[in-house]
């Protein structure tokens, strides 16, 4: 779970980072961008081999659509390692951005669903 939060972290901060160049066009902010991608892209390789295994022993009952979106996030995030191997302007604007925005939004969307599954869970065992 924890491996999660910080992959959403380093990809939500990529999304800052995106903005941040096409506000100042310093190359820095696209080196800090890819280099949160592929921490990102490391700590949600590693929950996701967790959560198989987790999976794989019983000890989860998963919400599909959520593992869906997850799964999901990280096959954007990769794609958006690719763009952001680009040089300057055209590493981020316009794919780069983009796809770091998608994956922001995809990442909420599987937070949203687990957060409304978690709490049907506790209604039904009231």
């Amino acid at each position: 779970m924890t491996l999660t939060h910080f992959a959403a972290g380093f990809f939500t901060l990529t999304l800052v980072s995106d903005w941040a160049y096409t506000q100042t066009l310093v190359i820095m902010w696209q080196d800090f961008s890819s280099w949160l991608l592929f921490f990102g892209l490391i700590a949600g390789g590693l929950a996701a081999l967790l959560w198989i295994i987790s999976f794989a022993t019983d000890r989860i009952r998963p919400v599909w659509g959520a593992v869906l979106l997850k799964a999901l996030v990280l096959i954007a995030a990769f794609f958006n390692s690719l763009i952001h191997a680009g040089d300057g302007w055209t590493g981020v604007v316009p794919w780069g951005i983009g796809l770091s925005a998608v994956t922001c939004l995809l990442m909420l969307g599987a937070a949203l669903l687990n957060r409304r599954a978690t709490h049907d869970r506790l209604l039904l065992r009231a």
